[in-house]
């Protein structure tokens, strides 16, 4: 299992393959998620008010992904389960594309083609989104392990990814985790805070 960048979402057609530049690939966020870990997974005193400073550098990928697996030791199967699932969907678009009778015979080629070319793109960004839901999830059971009030971070849109992410995956646990999200402003730098609400 290797992680790597692969580009946002495609969008393929028997015209061509296009980018929804909307849907970035998770692995962009993937070196928060570790360090969020890093910052977050110890033993918590009390009131007591930790800061982590970051490298300001993106983590090495071996690293990122060893932080995120020791907290989730079955992410391996996981990511051979999803790449399984990812294959059996693109088959099944192959299968449709050669009985499509709306399209003529060049572009159902063109159109296999396209789904087949980018068939290691699709199955390299599901490992990508895999591994970080994996790392989100082990970052919301440590927020409410750990009885994390808030979390807070500069405002940068890669934070603020994360942190919606987080606030799905909160909301998800049994019992659920109520947090919302605040932007405000700090000796004149932006900040974002995730603020974890009602826990039971």
């Amino acid at each position: 299992m290797r992680l790597q960048y692969t580009g946002p979402k495609p969008l393929i057609s028997s015209h061509g393959i296009n980018f929804d530049l909307n849907k970035e690939d998770k692995f962009v966020y993937l070196s928060i998620v570790a360090e969020l870990i890093q910052a977050l997974n110890h033993e918590y005193i009390g009131d007591k008010r930790y800061v982590y400073m970051t490298s300001g550098r993106p983590l090495d990928n071996d690293l990122i992904l060893s932080i995120i697996q020791s907290l989730n030791p079955s992410l391996e199967e996981d990511v051979l389960e999803r790449r399984r699932i990812v294959n059996a969907e693109i088959d099944e678009e192959i299968e449709r594309a050669h009985s499509n009778k709306f399209l003529c015979e060049e572009e159902r080629d063109v159109l296999i083609k396209n789904i087949e070319m980018l068939r290691n793109y699709r199955t390299t960004r599901s490992l990508n989104k895999t591994v970080y839901y994996s790392g989100i999830t082990s970052i919301a059971k440590i927020i409410k392990n750990g009885h994390i009030d808030h979390i807070t971070s500069p405002m940068y849109p890669k934070f603020m990814h994360v942190f919606h992410s987080l606030q799905g995956v909160l909301s998800k646990l049994h019992p659920p985790v109520d947090s919302s999200i605040d932007i405000f402003q700090e000796d004149e730098h932006l900040q974002i805070r995730l603020n974890i609400l009602f826990r039971t």
